[in-house]
């Protein structure tokens, strides 16, 4: 027969207190195994409440037995309601002390239970209470107070005085298998105000030492600018052209280093376009020295002997000179180049530009326009070809335009009716074509025209004959057709003292015509 439910109580109380440290029969009564009556009041009154549970519990030990029939007869089995009642008892037990101090019981590990053998029954373990796990000390320092979450957005900023960090303010708690909950973020001390950062001291950049007190490409790029209102500056982007040579020559090769703001830019500018328009490295005197060195230099100008030879006697004061092109001297010092003397109101500008029989090649550049106080354009016995640019209209100071014996084309520009000062306009022994305008009677101080050898057509303007001053027409070797007007046979014997025609030309000799020439056979 089974031992009763207060035997096995009190075996298990004895076990249990055994472990502990404190002594308890096994065969004891159940008020001795709860502790008596003096404890916490669990003693009696749990005795009687037990006996009243004990028909119920028996029934739940014998439901066990007959679920479990392996288990020996008379194994001391415990209930759920058995490990909480002695749990109660041992606590008590505990909490008043049973050894000669009054102190608490020390902890005594349990040994393990032996292993249930055919020996018989043994204890049942009291289970093992597990303690209620603690949530581990928050990362915050205990010293330091934690303030209340808030909004990152509105934190209000550590004062100036803040404390500097301590190695308790930052340290960091050991990790954990526990979860924490994330808590407030970390306080971030105020930064310490250090001294002002200020930038690296930058170098002073030297300033450009090249001429005029720019670098090489500033100085190009304002001499562009200005010279744009002489050139199209679409000349200066194509490579090898006059206009681009003058340009490269001026900013890297001219020893006279102009300025951008120099009065003589456009000058030295346009007559160095004349040079390679006229294919300067091909003439017969004064071309410019291959290299810019001094004894190159001085080399091309002991070579050159040409001077304006026929506008000295006319300008005997002028500035002149028998320098190579393109030479570090004065424009005016050039070979075939005078200018006004400085004691003129145009000092320095250029007056005169005569080559004759200088193997001058290409064509006549725009740019000699911008010569504005030309007085004398003498180019005769080259090789120039193309038309006469109707900019030269522009030399408005212009006195003679000579260009005989090239091989200039196209019409006469009528550009040319508006050089009212003109004296002489020589055209002879040319590839000219299309009529002679009427308007040629606006040059009233004409003395000398002459465009024979040309293939001018049609009829002679019968506005020749309104030019008062006419002393020479030359008017041979071309197309004209019909009779010499009357206009102009009034002008005979004087002033018009030379007036030559073809012999097919209706002209009366020697009352109005002073020669005539034959026609010409291809």
């Amino acid at each position: 027969m089974a031992p009763s439910s207060l035997a096995r109580g009190a075996a298990v109380a004895a076990a249990l207190l055994s472990s502990c440290g404190t002594w308890a029969s096994a065969e004891g009564s159940p008020k001795a195994a709860r502790g008596g009556t003096g404890g916490d009041g669990v003693g009696g009154g749990g005795g009687l409440r037990r006996n009243r549970d004990r028909p119920r519990r028996l029934r739940k030990q014998q439901t066990r037995r007959k679920s479990h029939p392996e288990r020996a007869e008379g194994a001391t089995i415990l209930d759920e309601e058995d490990v909480a009642f002695w749990t109660r008892q041992l606590v008590g037990e505990r909490g008043k002390g049973t050894d000669s101090g009054g102190g608490s019981l020390p902890f005594v590990p349990r040994p393990p239970s032996p292993p249930i053998g055919p020996e018989g029954p043994r204890p049942t373990p009291f289970p093992t209470v597990r303690p209620t796990p603690r949530r581990p000390p928050s990362p915050i320092p205990p010293d330091v107070a934690t303030p209340l979450p808030t909004d990152p957005a509105f934190a209000t900023p550590a004062p100036f005085d803040t404390p500097a960090p301590t190695d308790a303010m930052i340290q960091t708690p050991a990790p954990t298998d526990a979860v924490v909950p994330p808590g407030p973020p970390p306080i971030t001390p105020f930064p310490t105000a250090g001294p002002p950062v200020t930038d690296p001291p930058v170098p002073a950049t030297a300033a450009p030492t090249g001429p005029c007190g720019l670098t090489r490409d500033e100085r190009r790029a304002q001499i562009l600018d200005n010279l744009s209102v002489v050139t199209f500056p679409d000349a200066f982007d194509v490579v090898n052209s006059p206009q681009r040579k003058a340009l490269d020559w001026i900013v890297d090769d001219d020893g006279r280093k102009v300025c951008p703001d120099d009065g003589g830019l456009v000058q030295r500018y346009a007559l160095s376009v004349f040079y390679y328009s006229t294919k300067g490295d091909f003439w017969k005197q004064c071309s410019a020295p291959s290299q810019f060195a001094p004894a190159q230099i001085a080399a091309a100008n002991a070579a050159c002997t040409l001077t304006t030879a026929n506008a000295t006697a006319i300008f005997p004061g002028d500035v002149r000179g028998s320098n190579a092109w393109l030479t570090p001297s004065s424009e005016c010092e050039w070979g075939g180049i005078s200018c006004y003397g400085p004691a003129t109101p145009k000092a320095y500008k250029v007056n005169v530009v005569e080559f004759e029989n200088n193997d001058l090649g290409g064509a006549l550049p725009a740019e000699l326009s911008r010569l504005k106080d030309l007085r004398f354009l003498a180019l005769e016995r080259g090789g120039l070809a193309g038309p006469i640019p109707a900019s030269y209209g522009d030399l408005k100071s212009l006195l003679l335009m000579d260009f005989d014996f090239n091989e200039l084309t196209g019409q006469l520009p009528s550009a040319l009716w508006k050089l009212t000062g003109l004296r002489q306009l020589d055209l002879n022994d040319n590839e000219f074509t299309g009529t002679l305008s009427s308007d040629i009677g606006k040059l009233k101080q004409l003395r000398f025209f002459q465009i024979d050898n040309n293939n001018i057509e049609g009829e002679i303007p019968k506005a020749l004959g309104d030019i008062p001053n006419l002393s020479l027409i030359g008017l041979s070797g071309n197309d004209f057709t019909g009779a010499m007007p009357s206009q102009v046979c009034d002008l005979r014997p004087s002033p018009l003292q030379t007036l030559v025609v073809d012999c097919g030309l209706e002209c009366q000799i020697p009352e109005c015509c002073t020669a005539c020439v034959p026609e010409r056979r291809e």
